[in-house]
């Protein structure tokens, strides 16, 4: 689309406006254009260190790549009052935020032009970690005990004064978990502080306000609300996991569903609106963080902003029957239909989890298994795994913008998507040579013969019956197939024997995995795959590598058989 027509558009059309889009907030442009307006997008000012801001930076340079000239898009610029001309100039119908990093332009934009939004009197609330919780505290609502340092000893004196043990450390302002360290005793906090304070420098702040607090122990929730004129509705509500990382750090660890509302939810619900209202919001999406303890909830955080984790709007309305950028599209311009839809009882469609791989150090990257491990599972929708490619090694995990990638898991059952993404978690714990392939192939044994005579007599097979090899070109009462005939072979095998002998077809450890899982294709339900030990000892973790493998592909470990033990038997 040329220049001169994108700006013709614009001029016939009412336009709306979103300020940074990286992450769900993309999902804007389609849901603006599915109601007949324009949108234009106004990128955000990112906060933190060059290496903190890199990702996001990464991430809407390939967004604005995508995009094209499909869509006007309004740089970055630290002066606000050439943004706000360039805004006024579209004569917008509404201007809202994407992320994070656009809530403090959409709210002074939507402000200063007399358009339906949040009062700036309210940004602190909705954007600093401290005043959030000062409102609470003035609303008469739960709140959590803190208070803003800016050197170790002002953080040694906050820590005595809590009397607790465990507290957590965050900057003022930040996105995801940059920042957030959970600390055990004085010494820990200490060196948080200081760790903060060095990142201060980097970023050449004088003065550089951290938020120490205690921490609260608990099961630890998402609920995403919708305001519409000073009313609130809950839109969707999920449990996540996070992890304390060696380094002090949180990773998130995955987000599920809440599929029913259980007791103790409805108290967390009603406590999420009253948040809304304490902070100030009228209009627009909040994704809040919550903690249930003995207590009951209490607030961990708010962004003002759709849930991030990249949600592809399908896969939210296979979930929730809704997407949330649509919705809190309906909180400007549908008063009624928000109003309507959100007091429908909760229910979810089906159960989903979003996992997110945790690296517990910095992971050289030759090939990538978990990519084809993640598709075989029957839950799985799609995958982010941008960070591959990008870099020979991934850095440890650190906050949410370190993660390995991430699997979005979907499925009527619910006991199998938990079932599922606890086999990712325990991959990523116990067996993560299996995920990421190094630097180097593993070290290999030499190429071993296996007596496939006595595999088949031992595994009494009968029938039909198939030898995937990376060496055997001819057996009697077999079909032999290898890797270039192996896509148009005969799907209804009775069992197969997988024989790959030769260390350098593990080499290559993702092709060598997408290979397996086409040989297991080809074997029919009820029938058996046989895996001898000169195969499975050439991948990582030799026989339980085989393993985690087949359980992926669906199938069933069997009890090993007659005299040959290390035979791996699995069924289908």
């Amino acid at each position: 689309m040329s220049s001169g027509w994108k700006e013709y558009l614009i001029m016939k059309k009412r336009t709306i406006v979103v300020c940074e889009y990286i992450s769900t907030g993309i999902n804007f442009v389609d849901d603006i254009r599915a109601r007949g307006y324009e949108p234009v997008l106004v990128e955000g000012n990112y906060i933190g260190t060059e290496e903190e801001t890199a990702p996001f930076r990464e991430a809407r340079a390939t967004i604005n790549a995508r995009l094209g000239d499909s869509v006007k898009i309004i740089s970055e610029n630290p002066d606000y009052e050439e943004i706000r001309r360039q805004v006024k100039e579209l004569d917008p119908v509404l201007i809202i935020a994407g992320s994070e990093f656009g809530v403090p332009l959409a709210t002074r934009l939507s402000e200063d032009l007399g358009l339906p939004g949040n009062p700036v009197s309210a940004l602190r609330s909705m954007t600093e970690k401290d005043a959030m919780h000062e409102a609470l505290k003035k609303s008469g609502l739960r709140y959590i005990r803190g208070m803003v340092v800016r050197n170790e000893a002002e953080a040694e004196s906050c820590y005595r004064s809590l009397g607790t043990e465990d507290v957590v450390v965050k900057r003022v302002r930040g996105a995801g978990t940059q920042g957030v360290f959970l600390c055990h005793g004085l010494e820990e906090t200490k060196k948080a502080v200081r760790d903060s304070l060095k990142l201060g420098v980097k970023k050449g702040e004088e003065d550089v306000p951290i938020l120490i607090q205690e921490r609260i122990m608990g099961e630890e929730y998402i609920v995403n609300t919708v305001s519409c004129n000073g009313e609130h509705f809950v839109d969707s509500v999920w449990k996540y996991d996070k992890i304390r990382m060696p380094n002090g750090t949180s990773a998130y660890n995955y987000a599920m569903t809440v599929p029913r509302l259980e007791v103790g939810h409805s108290a967390l619900m009603r406590y999420a609106c009253q948040v809304a209202s304490a902070i100030g919001v009228k209009y627009g999406p909040i994704h809040g963080e919550y903690m249930i303890d003995d207590k009951g909830p209490v607030l961990i955080e708010v962004n003002c902003r759709p849930m991030g984790a990249g949600l592809r709007r399908k896969y939210v309305e296979e979930i929730f029957g809704h997407h949330e950028t649509d919705v809190a599209l309906d909180s400007y311009l549908d008063p009624d239909k928000i109003i309507a839809e959100m007091n429908k009882p909760y229910r979810i469609k089906k159960f989903a989890a979003i996992k997110l791989f945790i690296l517990s150090e910095n992971t050289a990257v030759l090939s990538s298994p978990i990519m084809q491990i993640a598709k075989r599972l029957k839950s799985y929708y799609t995958a982010d795994f941008e960070r591959i490619g990008r870099s020979a090694v991934l850095s440890e995990t650190h906050n949410l913008e370190t993660m390995g990638g991430t699997v979005y898991l979907i499925h009527e059952d619910e006991h199998l998507v938990r079932e599922e993404c606890a086999l990712l978690h325990l991959l990523e714990t116990k067996y993560p040579r299996i995920l990421y392939q190094g630097g180097e192939p593993e070290p290999s044994y030499a190429e071993i013969k296996p007596d496939l005579n006595k595999v088949i007599h031992i595994g009494n097979c009968h029938g039909a019956t198939c030898i995937f090899s990376d060496t055997t070109e001819d057996f009697s009462g077999a079909t032999v197939l290898n890797g270039e005939n192996i896509n148009n072979a005969y799907d209804g095998f009775e069992q197969g024997i997988l024989d790959f002998s030769k260390p350098e077809s593990f080499y290559d450890l993702e092709s060598m995995i997408q290979k397996i899982f086409r040989f297991t294709d080809k074997i029919r339900q009820g029938g058996r795959i046989l895996v001898p030990e000169s195969t499975y000892i050439h991948l990582p973790y030799a026989m339980e590598g085989m393993e985690i493998l087949l359980k992926a592909a669906g199938l069933k470990i069997e009890m090993p058989m007659g005299e040959m033990k290390s035979l791996l038997i699995a069924s289908k």
